[in-house]
This record gives structure tokens, C-alpha cells and sequence, in this order.
């Protein structure tokens, strides 16, 4: 989100800026992500939005290129025409940055967050502008990089649209996104599902996985580009209702309907970093300690809330074993031991928040371990003053072990028959926070880690 920054702020001046998305972009390329969309909920009006584009272009350019960008124009409040076909042009159309831009079939990519509120003739309208060049950009912005800060070219741009649109709401079946394609299947190159809100893998409402599967096959019956959601968690602070994941098992689900299933064009992880609200990825140390880059940050949430924003090293790592099984299409070979957790950092039974915040899933008290082996081995996770012992087949698997209030739960795995007859440690960590039976402000937020043999 371009409105926010997460390891510096504009305070720490350009250079800093820079070198901190250049950060973000290789902490992406090492697990395999090819590119960021960069979600602009305003523009013109908010020349900010502007300023960072031309930030993390620049990263993304000064790192030779080999990382793709594309906009996702958030409709939901501010963006019009003038808005949407500025962001187009002032980088698509900018010599220095067009290479950087992804294309499909020679065209740039274009993706929103909503915007069924405009209509199809809004989009048809936009679209026949950059193509043909017309309602030229007239703005220069002074706050950019000198690079984007002139009048955006408006030679004739080739655009690939394709949007999130809501199309049925949040939980679509295949008979909404039919009707919704019909108004659009000849404005729109493909469409992305924006399945955030749901519990992958439950079986049921509300199982975001079947509306996946059901744009799936809309789409690609109409032979039109499918880019499927897949994301780690979704609660916010400020936004009253919790999606229970199981850990990484709702993420696998996601990732294995993807690759054997509904077969999508592209994947697109949905996480942001607005870390009050919605689902994140990221590797970030501590994302209160960032509050003053973040626009939102604790404006919305209570100060006191801060500390409950965890890094998902976790999951980031965990990551690049599915972005390979995607990409290859084959069951990634294991030649490493690796274990992540992710855990609630205070006991969060339904009972507890049974107030503002509505659950959705089957909350526990657990610890969830998924365990990548090479071969059988054994798993002992400390908690409180009980230790369970797991023993784990090879291959990757998810397990879930009783949780307790005390310090971070320290995890080992052993391979062996005992400690007499050659067991051995192949690794030992501990969490990042300690387990809490009550506090001020639910904390749903998982915090996460890994270790490697």
C-alpha cells in the first residue's frame, strides 16, 4: 500500500526511502515473488501516493529491473478517470521505468481493488483513453522523484485489465460471476478474486475456495486470465471479524487448489502493510517500532495495541516452498529439515472475544507447526511446563500442539531411537513472544518463526 512505509519513514529522506523498498524487493525475490502490485488508494488529490511510485520504481530500477511492478487503483474511494490514467502513464509511458512494468502480451498490467461502482462504461471509456491517447494528463508533481515528476506522457498506452471485481460479494458462486462477467467480458482481459475473507479448506461457508475454483472456470471458459488469491491470515484491529487459518494449513489449501485445481493464469498473495487491519507476509522485525511510517498505523489502533503486530518470518520462509510447487507444478524435493510455527501470543478462546470481534473458523489454544523433513523425525515443543513430543513421517506435514500461558515455546527436533543409541539434535529455537492468559486488546495476530537443520 503506497500509503504506507514499513522500515523508514519520508523523515529519513530520500536515499533512505529508496534503499528501504530495495530491501522489500529482495526480501521478495529470495523466496520467489515476482512482483509487487502497488495497491495507490488515491492520487492526484494525495500526491504521496505519487512521491513513493516513483520511490519504489526507482529501487526497483537502481536493482537493474529483474523485479516487476504493477498498479492495483484502489476504487474505493477517491481514484476517477484522471486519477487511474495518470498512474498509467506517468510510469508505463516513462522511459526510464516502462521495462520495469509487468506486461502480458506485450501490454501493461492493470488491477484494481473494487470498482464495479463505476461501471463497465467508466472502464471501456478508460481503457479506449490510454489506449488511443486521449484526455491527455496536463499535472506536473513537484513532490515525485525528477525522473516522474513532469506531465505523464499520453502516447497511446496497450492496457491488460484486469480488476478485482466483486462480483457476487466476498463468497461469489459461479452463477454471480457469470452474470457480473457478461457486463464485462468485453472490457476486461481476465479478473482477479479478491478471497481474503473466508477459512480455506473448511468445507463450507465460509470457504473462500470454491468461489476460487468457480472464477477458475467462468473465466478460462470465456478464455480469460484467472489470477487467484492466496493469503496467510486475515483479522484487523479495527475490523471486527477474525478469519482462523490453522496456521499454515489454510495457506496450503489455498496454494494446493491453485496448483492442482483451479489452475490460475498467476497468483497474486494478497498482504499489505497496514498492519491494523488485513493480512501480511512480511518478514518485518516489529511493525509497531515502525508506527511513524506507517500513515495509518496508530491513528487507528490503540498504542497499547502495538506490540501485537508479530513479524511473519514464518510465513514468508514458508513461502517459497509453495511459490516453487506452483511454478513447477511438482511436489519440491526436501533436502533440508525446516519447521515454522505460528501461535497466538495470548490464550484466545471464543469466550474471550466473544464481543466485537467475530470468529470464523475453529480457534484453539494451539501452537501450529508445519514441518518440512527429509526423513522421520521427532518434534518436542516446550509450552508453559508440558512438553509434547510429535514424531513426524517425512515430506511436509501440519501439526498442532497445546498451547499454555509462559515464556516463547521452545521447539526441537531429533532424529534418532534415543539419546543412548545416536539420537540427535538437528535443531532448537525459541518463539519471539511470550504466551499471556489475559490481556487489555485480543491479540489474533500470529506470531511466527522458523528454524533449519
Amino acid at each position: 500500500m503506497l500509503a504506507n512505509q514499513d522500515y523508514v519513514s519520508d523523515d529519513d529522506g530520500i536515499e533512505q526511502v529508496i534503499a528501504s523498498y530495495q530491501r522489500e524487493i529482495l526480501e521478495a525475490q529470495a523466496i520467489g515473488i515476482d512482483g509487487f502490485a502497488l495497491n495507490a488508494g488515491g492520487w492526484l488529490k494525495e500526491p504521496r501516493y505519487i512521491r513513493r511510485a516513483s520511490e519504489m520504481f526507482e529501487a526497483d530500477h537502481r536493482l537493474h529491473g529483474r523485479f516487476k511492478l504493477m498498479f492495483s487503483a484502489d476504487m474505493c474511494c477517491s481514484n476517477d478517470y484522471a486519477d487511474v490514467e495518470d498512474m498509467m502513464r506517468r510510469f508505463a509511458n516513462n522511459p526510464r521505468y516502462a521495462d520495469l512494468y509487468f506486461k502480458q502480451d506485450g501490454k501493461y498490467v492493470l488491477t484494481t481493488f473494487a470498482g464495479t461502482r463505476q461501471g463497465p462504461i467508466f472502464w471501456q471509456l478508460l481503457r479506449a483513453d490510454l489506449e488511443h491517447g486521449l484526455h491527455p494528463s496536463l499535472r506536473e508533481v513537484p513532490d515525485a522523484l525528477p525522473s516522474a515528476s513532469g506531465v505523464a506522457s499520453s502516447a497511446p498506452l496497450p492496457i491488460y485489465l484486469v480488476p478485482a471485481f466483486f462480483w457476487g460479494g466476498e463468497l461469489p458462486r459461479a452463477e454471480d460471476i457469470q452474470a457480473g462477467l457478461a457486463n464485462y467480458v468485453s472490457v476486461v482481459d481476465g479478473a482477479f478474486y479478491w478471497g481474503i475473507a473466508g477459512v480455506p479448506g473448511l468445507g463450507h461457508p465460509p470457504d473462500q475456495i470454491p468461489s476460487s475454483e468457480a472464477f477458475a472456470s467462468e473465466l478460462h471458459r470465456a478464455h480469460k486470465l484467472y489470477m487467484a488469491p492466496v493469503c496467510f491470515q486475515f483479522w484487523g484491529a479495527n475490523a471486527g471479524r477474525y478469519y482462523e487459518s490453522s496456521g499454515y494449513s489454510g495457506m496450503r489449501a489455498m496454494w494446493i487448489d491453485a496448483i492442482n485445481v483451479s489452475h490460475p493464469d498467476w497468483v497474486e498473495i494478497i498482504t499489505w502493510n497496514d498492519f491494523v487491519e488485513g493480512t501480511y507476509v512480511s518478514p518485518i522485525d516489529d511493525p509497531a517500532r515502525y508506527a511513524g511510517a506507517n500513515d495509518l498505523g496508530s491513528s487507528v489502533a490503540p498504542v497499547s495495541t502495538l506490540h501485537f503486530f508479530h513479524s511473519h518470518r514464518g510465513a514468508t520462509e514458508l513461502l517459497a516452498f509453495f511459490i516453487q510447487w506452483y511454478k513447477t507444478g511438482r511436489d519440491p524435493a526436501i533436502r533440508n529439515d525446516s519447521v515454522y510455527w505460528a501461535y497466538r501470543s495470548q490464550i484466545a478462546t471464543p469466550q474471550q472475544f466473544n464481543g466485537p470481534i467475530k470468529l470464523y473458523g475453529p480457534v484453539a489454544d494451539v501452537v501450529y507447526v508445519t514441518a518440512n523433513l527429509t526423513s522421520q523425525a521427532v518434534l518436542h515443543v516446550s509450552c508453559g511446563n508440558h512438553v509434547t513430543s510429535i514424531p513426524l513421517p517425512p515430506g511436509s506435514t501440519d501439526v498442532q500442539v497445546p498451547v499454555a500461558a509462559g515464556p516463547a515455546p521452545h521447539f526441537e527436533l531429533t532424529r534418532g531411537q534415543s539419546l543412548t543409541r545416536g539420537q540427535s539434535r538437528l535443531a532448537q529455537a525459541d518463539g519471539d513472544e511470550p504466551i499471556v492468559s489475559t490481556a487489555q486488546y485480543p491479540d489474533l495476530y500470529y506470531s511466527t518463526g522458523f528454524m533449519q537443520d
